[in-house]
């Protein structure tokens, strides 16, 4: 089976999808991190999974988040929520689905143009100010 290629779109369109709607910054802003499950990014940003689901189509579809992918030994497999087993790879690891990531063009928004949002230089001290899930954090 072929590797399946990250959708081409022009950079505009995949920035203006995200930032049609605050919740996809913050869902981009959660997976920079580390790829999380569905519910656990629902729970951080507060929103409902099924809301969560649709923003999360959106950006799968722009080519901007994707399905998290592992190959595990038995010994490091987890059962966890969510978790799928695809079957063996040809070096007899367990071949696991969970949770979703960032792709490399999600990757290159984020560090352009989400980061940015989420830390804004103080004026007078040069102290920043980071913004996360809507509540404010000094640096």
């Amino acid at each position: 089976m072929a590797k399946k290629k990250e959708k081409k779109m022009p950079i505009f369109d995949k920035v203006g999808l995200v930032f049609r709607s605050p919740v996809r910054v913050d869902i981009m802003k959660e997976l920079s991190e580390k790829s999380q499950r569905p519910i656990d990014i629902a729970d951080n940003i507060g929103i409902e999974k099924q809301n969560l689901n649709y923003h999360l189509n959106a950006l799968k579809k722009g080519g901007l988040v994707k399905t998290h992918k592992e190959e595990l030994t038995d010994t490091e497999f987890q059962v966890e929520r969510g978790t799928r087993i695809n079957g063996l790879s040809k070096k007899g690891k367990l071949k696991v689905s969970y949770g979703v990531e960032l792709t490399k063009n999600g990757k290159k928004i984020v560090n352009q143009f989400v980061d940015p949002l989420y830390e804004e230089e103080m004026p007078n001290h040069g102290e920043k100010k980071i913004i996360r899930n809507n509540k404010l954090e000094e640096d």
